[in-house]
């Protein structure tokens, strides 16, 4: 089992709960001959999201079987992930879409069609779900959601998620629904607006 953590509260990066790579510029290479993989740990990468430009880097490249490599971008108390790889044989599907050649059917409210808003409990790799989590600066977002897609946000989560619906559950589907893929965009676009003001204004950012 290989585990990724933040950064903060001494987070790690374990193979079956020990823990490797502690520092920068080091790696790890599986001695298993029928699950070959390596794990490097540098700051060397290309950031999925512009905004954490100005934070130190922690990236840990894993390459696995079947020429799949993720890097997974640790930050304080988030992280980033891209995962590079071929079509599965027969076909795939998620939350990242089909992977098959079309990004118009990769859309959220496409993806939410095919595989549901939410996996269900046979399906999860996980024991449990993680605690549902709805913050001041998602609600605020919310509600720049223009009103036609809000209704239809609104319609579609109440229609797809099954089980009991708290609040939190419906607010979190319907943000995904208005924002979709966006929230590196929307996050990038605020950070720099304040240099685009400047650099309009003919002042040095």
């Amino acid at each position: 089992i290989i585990e990724v953590e933040p950064m903060e509260d001494d987070g790690k990066i374990m193979i079956d709960g020990k823990e490797i790579c502690k520092n920068l510029g080091t790696n790890y290479e599986n001695e298993n001959p029928n699950f070959p993989f390596t794990i490097v740990h540098d700051d060397v990468g290309v950031l999925p999201d512009r905004a954490a430009s100005q934070f130190k880097r922690h990236i840990v490249h894993i390459s696995l079987p079947m020429g799949i490599k993720m890097t997974v971008f640790r930050w304080t108390n988030y992280m980033d992930l891209t995962i590079e790889m071929q079509p599965l044989p027969g076909g795939q599907d998620g939350s990242c879409g089909n992977f098959n050649g079309n990004p118009s059917d990769d859309t959220t409210p496409l993806i939410f069609e095919r595989v549901g808003v939410r996996i269900a409990d046979g399906e999860m790799l996980f024991n449990n779900r993680s605690p549902d989590a709805w913050s001041v600066e998602e609600a605020e977002m919310l509600k720049t959601c223009d009103s036609q897609t809000y209704a239809d946000a609104q319609l579609t989560c109440k229609e797809e998620i099954k089980g009991a619906l708290t609040t939190t559950m419906l607010h979190e589907c319907m943000f995904d629904l208005c924002f979709g893929m966006n929230e590196h965009a929307l996050r990038t676009a605020r950070t720099f607006a304040t240099e685009a003001d400047k650099a309009a204004a003919g002042e040095t950012p």
